[in-house]
């Protein structure tokens, strides 16, 4: 595994992280299979992990907790980065529901309540990286930034960031350097028009952890349409029901083929190490139920992208 500088925090982070959420924290996913990946990422030098409170109906975030307590143990603390988010009240990812203002609250008083539940459930004393989750600029008040900075000089957690998928929000982070010290967003060889914000963001000195790398699964080969697990049906209803999701199958055809023409990688891999030739990016967070997944995954680490597959990659971006 090989690891980079989270911005201008003194976080050193591996290039892989692991997502804690999605399928992975769904109750009717085995915690021995969850439990087992977590370790297989630790085995093989991941140290970030993240996750959020109210992923998988507040289920993740307890169960990587669990997790968490059998292992600290015995490893260095200083060395395990534990990322968690707050802001939003609902469940989050159930297929048909709609993310709307109402699903929101960033009062301080919530989020120094949800904060101090997600250090309880993780068992690990602080978050490295708390983040607010889809907060807009209009949400981040003069009372919640003094909130927060209370929070951090009490040691709730070392440093702030943001997940927002929308560039605009990226642009106010980007700007607000002083708050604000990482970015998680949404970002793969369908975004490549991200590349000027991720720049701006790098330059501000804010760290960006992108997630989505593989389009929600859309850029592996036979990836969706694949049942022969319940997490494959899970997944599928996310790619039929999710507006993005929709236009990430509709993107995907042709980048596919791009991904293909790597003679020495998967799919799957060869996305993550376009993407990791950005040196303006820290990490890229990978959630999967399948520990070899995870295995082929952490390998690019130690791959290096043709010339060729990076022009194919990038004549396919400029025809969609």
């Amino acid at each position: 595994m090989k690891y980079r500088k989270l911005g201008k925090t003194d976080l050193i982070v591996s290039e892989i992280g692991v997502g804690c959420s999605g399928y992975w924290g769904n109750r009717m996913f085995p915690e021995e299979r969850a439990e087992s990946v977590i370790s297989m990422a630790l085995e093989h030098g991941v140290n970030f992990f993240d996750t959020g409170h109210n992923y998988c109906s507040f289920n993740a975030e307890p169960r990587l907790g669990r997790i968490l307590k059998k292992i600290l143990p015995s490893q260095d603390r200083s060395k395990i980065v534990v990322s968690s988010k707050a802001g939003t009240v609902i469940p989050s990812a159930p297929l048909f529901s709609r993310n709307t203002r109402s699903s929101k609250d960033f009062s301080p008083d919530y989020i120094e309540k949800t904060c101090a539940k997600s250090i309880a459930n993780l068992n690990c004393d602080y978050l490295d990286i708390f983040q607010l989750h889809g907060v807009e600029a209009a949400q981040v008040t003069e009372p919640l930034v003094e909130r927060l900075l209370s929070m951090k000089q009490r040691g709730m957690f070392r440093y702030l960031g943001v997940n927002t998928h929308s560039q605009e929000d990226m642009v106010y982070v980007s700007t607000n350097a002083d708050v604000f010290d990482m970015v998680l967003i949404d970002y793969n060889v369908l975004q490549l028009d991200r590349e000027s914000i991720i720049s701006d963001l790098n330059q501000a000195g804010i760290g960006v952890v992108v997630g989505t790398v593989l389009a929600q699964g859309h850029l592996v080969k036979k990836k969706i349409g694949s049942l022969r697990t319940m997490a494959d049906l899970w997944y599928l209803g996310r790619a039929v029901t999710k507006p993005a999701s929709r236009r990430y199958f509709q993107k995907s055809r042709k980048m596919k083929a791009a991904l293909m023409s790597s003679e020495r990688m998967s799919n799957a891999q060869a996305a993550f190490a376009y993407i990791l030739e950005n040196r303006s990016i820290s990490s890229c967070v990978f959630g999967t139920t399948n520990v070899q997944n995870l295995l082929e995954i952490m390998e690019v680490t130690n791959l290096k992208l043709e010339e060729g597959c990076k022009a194919a990659i990038r004549t396919a971006f400029s025809k969609l």
